[in-house]
């Protein structure tokens, strides 16, 4: 039985299984633990550590102030850029990571993929995948990677356009990937794609080669919404990862994740660490099961954070 199927079972049985309970009261039960409460579980978690660091990406307005590249330069440094805007060979005259606005965030960041002309960076010989994303690297501050025994807060919201198609293969929108050690696998991913003729999204963990699917939702539930995201990582090989994510529009929470001893170390030397990826990184071994449409994932309130028990 997977982990998804199990938490499912879980679920069911902590609604129907109290003392005493009628119908309503299983109503209640259910709204209450799938609705609101966003902000009292981040409370909840936030309250058992202090924060040392925190560096903050956001959009200051298109034609205003900082370009989006220059903006995301100032967070991450000089090279934190794996996007087809950086590339003359690499669909050149479409841009692909720029600022925008709506009446739900404001200001954000849009970062957009095309099936049939966008490639993997300037790589001429990778044909079956292609990526358009921000990260941070070697050269950013310390600030924003992530080393052994430490715990890190991500937090960022997003909004995958409503009619984005995934295959059977990975499209990944946030990744935690090591750098250094057993890091060809990410340690923790937030991806689409079908299973079993379904769409859903999923939250993956990799244990340097297995992958477990920490749970999975409905692909219908997340697209054409924005979406908050508050994530804790403690870096080590017992570590522990937690993850909340909510759907703004009527603040009903989709991801709630509490893991303790999982795996989230690859390193192997003080030097090597873990770091955030954002953005759209897809396979195309399926690309028939993808649009050849233009699609966009936007992305706002960047925040990182370097946090300590109390």
């Amino acid at each position: 039985m997977t982990r998804v199927a199990s938490c499912i079972l879980f679920t069911t049985f902590l609604i129907t299984s109290c003392g005493g309970s009628n119908d309503s009261d299983s109503a209640s039960l259910n709204e209450s633990t799938s609705t609101s409460n966003f902000e009292a579980l981040v409370n909840a978690d936030k309250d058992l550590y202090d924060v040392s660091t925190t560096r903050i990406l956001e959009a200051d307005g298109e034609g205003r102030g900082l370009t989006a590249h220059d903006l995301v330069r100032e967070f991450g440094g000089a090279e934190p850029i794996e996007s087809p805007d950086l590339y003359p060979t690499n669909h050149p005259g479409a841009p692909h990571i720029y600022e925008g606005l709506d009446d739900a965030v404001g200001d954000h960041f849009v970062f957009v993929i095309h099936r049939d002309e966008d490639r993997d960076r300037d790589r001429l010989d990778i044909t079956d995948r292609q990526r358009n994303e921000i990260k941070t690297y070697a050269g950013s501050e310390s600030a924003v990677k992530g080393f052994e025994d430490e715990t890190m807060v991500f937090r960022w919201k997003f909004r995958i356009n409503s009619q984005m198609a995934v295959s059977t293969r990975f499209s990944h929108f946030f990744q935690l990937k090591a750098v250094g050690g057993l890091d060809s696998q990410p340690v923790i991913t937030i991806t689409g794609n079908e299973r079993s003729s379904e769409d859903g999204m999923e939250i993956r963990h990799s244990a340097a080669t297995e992958d477990t699917v920490l749970e999975r939702i409905s692909w219908s539930d997340v697209t054409g919404e924005w979406l908050e995201v508050y994530c804790r990582a403690h870096f080590s090989d017992n570590g522990d990862f937690r993850f909340i994510l909510r759907r703004m529009h009527d603040d009903k929470i989709l991801f709630d994740i509490d893991e303790s001893e999982l795996d989230l170390w690859r390193g192997e030397s003080s030097e090597h660490f873990v770091r955030p990826k954002w953005g759209i990184y897809r396979s195309l071994a399926d690309a028939d099961n993808l649009r050849s449409n233009e699609e966009d994932v936007r992305f706002a309130n960047f925040r990182v954070e370097k946090v300590l028990p109390k």
